[in-house]
Protein backbone atom coordinates (compact mmCIF):
# COMPACT_ATOMS: atom_id res chain seq x y z
CA UNK A 1 0.00 0.00 0.00
CA UNK A 2 1.64 3.29 -1.07
CA UNK A 3 1.98 5.94 1.58
CA UNK A 4 1.14 9.58 0.99
CA UNK A 5 4.87 10.42 1.05
CA UNK A 6 5.45 8.00 -1.84
CA UNK A 7 2.47 9.34 -3.80
CA UNK A 8 3.60 12.94 -3.26
CA UNK A 9 7.27 12.16 -3.89
CA UNK A 10 9.06 15.46 -4.60
CA UNK A 11 5.70 17.24 -4.73
CA UNK A 12 4.41 15.13 -7.61
CA UNK A 13 0.83 14.57 -6.35
CA UNK A 14 -0.66 17.37 -8.48
CA UNK A 15 1.01 16.10 -11.65
CA UNK A 16 -0.01 12.54 -10.80
CA UNK A 17 -3.61 13.70 -10.38
CA UNK A 18 -3.48 15.59 -13.70
CA UNK A 19 -2.08 12.50 -15.43
CA UNK A 20 -4.82 10.30 -13.97
CA UNK A 21 -7.44 12.85 -15.02
CA UNK A 22 -6.11 12.92 -18.59
CA UNK A 23 -6.02 9.12 -18.69
CA UNK A 24 -9.61 8.84 -17.46
CA UNK A 25 -10.70 11.40 -20.06
CA UNK A 26 -9.08 9.35 -22.82
CA UNK A 27 -10.48 6.07 -21.54
CA UNK A 28 -14.10 7.28 -21.46
CA UNK A 29 -14.74 6.45 -25.15
CA UNK A 30 -13.09 3.04 -24.68
CA UNK A 31 -15.48 2.36 -21.78
CA UNK A 32 -18.41 3.20 -24.03
CA UNK A 33 -19.11 6.59 -22.48
CA UNK A 34 -19.33 9.10 -25.28
CA UNK A 35 -19.53 12.75 -24.47
CA UNK A 36 -20.05 15.24 -27.24
CA UNK A 37 -17.41 17.82 -26.38
CA UNK A 38 -17.75 21.21 -27.96
CA UNK A 39 -15.21 21.77 -30.75
CA UNK A 40 -12.14 23.84 -29.94
CA UNK A 41 -12.18 22.85 -26.26
CA UNK A 42 -9.37 21.05 -24.48
CA UNK A 43 -11.29 17.78 -23.90
CA UNK A 44 -12.38 17.75 -27.55
CA UNK A 45 -8.80 18.17 -28.75
CA UNK A 46 -7.48 15.55 -26.32
CA UNK A 47 -10.07 12.93 -27.27
CA UNK A 48 -9.87 13.61 -31.01
CA UNK A 49 -6.06 13.59 -31.17
CA UNK A 50 -5.18 10.31 -29.48
CA UNK A 51 -1.59 10.22 -30.71
CA UNK A 52 -0.78 13.54 -29.05
CA UNK A 53 -2.82 12.76 -25.95
CA UNK A 54 -1.42 9.29 -25.32
CA UNK A 55 2.10 10.51 -26.07
CA UNK A 56 1.66 13.20 -23.42
CA UNK A 57 0.45 10.61 -20.92
CA UNK A 58 3.41 8.32 -21.68
CA UNK A 59 5.86 11.20 -21.18
CA UNK A 60 4.19 12.23 -17.90
CA UNK A 61 4.13 8.66 -16.59
CA UNK A 62 7.76 8.06 -17.59
CA UNK A 63 8.82 11.27 -15.85
CA UNK A 64 6.86 10.40 -12.72
CA UNK A 65 8.64 7.04 -12.59
CA UNK A 66 12.09 8.49 -13.32
CA UNK A 67 11.95 11.05 -10.50
CA UNK A 68 11.63 8.15 -8.06
CA UNK A 69 14.78 6.30 -9.19
CA UNK A 70 18.34 6.70 -7.94
CA UNK A 71 19.92 8.71 -5.16
CA UNK A 72 18.29 11.87 -3.86
CA UNK A 73 20.62 14.10 -5.88
CA UNK A 74 19.81 12.21 -9.09
CA UNK A 75 16.08 12.38 -8.32
CA UNK A 76 16.24 16.15 -7.86
CA UNK A 77 18.21 16.72 -11.05
CA UNK A 78 15.88 14.41 -12.98
CA UNK A 79 12.88 16.22 -11.50
CA UNK A 80 14.19 19.61 -12.60
CA UNK A 81 14.90 18.31 -16.12
CA UNK A 82 11.42 16.77 -16.19
CA UNK A 83 9.83 20.06 -15.12
CA UNK A 84 11.75 21.87 -17.85
CA UNK A 85 10.48 19.36 -20.39
CA UNK A 86 6.91 19.84 -19.15
CA UNK A 87 7.27 23.60 -19.45
CA UNK A 88 8.58 23.18 -23.00
CA UNK A 89 5.61 20.96 -23.87
CA UNK A 90 3.29 23.53 -22.30
CA UNK A 91 4.79 26.33 -24.39
CA UNK A 92 4.54 24.27 -27.57
CA UNK A 93 0.97 23.33 -26.72
CA UNK A 94 0.01 26.92 -26.02
CA UNK A 95 1.51 28.18 -29.25
CA UNK A 96 0.44 25.45 -31.64
CA UNK A 97 -2.31 23.26 -30.20
CA UNK A 98 -4.31 24.13 -27.11
CA UNK A 99 -3.73 27.13 -24.88
CA UNK A 100 -5.78 25.79 -21.97
CA UNK A 101 -3.74 22.61 -21.46
CA UNK A 102 -0.59 24.63 -20.77
CA UNK A 103 -1.57 26.18 -17.42
CA UNK A 104 -2.67 22.79 -16.12
CA UNK A 105 0.68 21.26 -17.00
CA UNK A 106 2.73 24.15 -15.62
CA UNK A 107 0.80 24.49 -12.36
CA UNK A 108 0.85 20.72 -11.82
CA UNK A 109 4.64 20.67 -12.28
CA UNK A 110 5.45 23.70 -10.08
CA UNK A 111 5.37 21.76 -6.76
CA UNK A 112 7.92 19.33 -8.21
CA UNK A 113 10.18 22.22 -9.20
CA UNK A 114 9.91 23.88 -5.80
CA UNK A 115 10.49 20.68 -3.83
CA UNK A 116 13.42 19.57 -5.99
CA UNK A 117 15.06 23.01 -5.75
CA UNK A 118 14.62 23.11 -1.96
CA UNK A 119 15.99 19.58 -1.61
CA UNK A 120 19.01 20.44 -3.77
CA UNK A 121 19.59 23.56 -1.71
CA UNK A 122 19.53 21.59 1.54
CA UNK A 123 21.81 18.92 0.05
CA UNK A 124 24.38 21.53 -1.00
CA UNK A 125 24.17 23.27 2.38
CA UNK A 126 24.71 19.95 4.17
CA UNK A 127 27.63 19.18 1.88
CA UNK A 128 29.14 22.62 2.52
CA UNK A 129 28.61 22.28 6.27
CA UNK A 130 30.40 18.92 6.31
CA UNK A 131 33.33 20.34 4.33
CA UNK A 132 33.72 23.20 6.81
CA UNK A 133 33.98 20.87 9.80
Amino acid sequence: MPTMKHINHLGSAALLAATVLLTVLLLLPVAGITIEWRPKTTPYRLVNNPFISWSLIVVLCAGLVLIRKGAVLIQCVTALIFVGMIQGLAIASALFWDAFLSPMLVFAALPIQLTAAQTLKSLTQNHTDHRNE
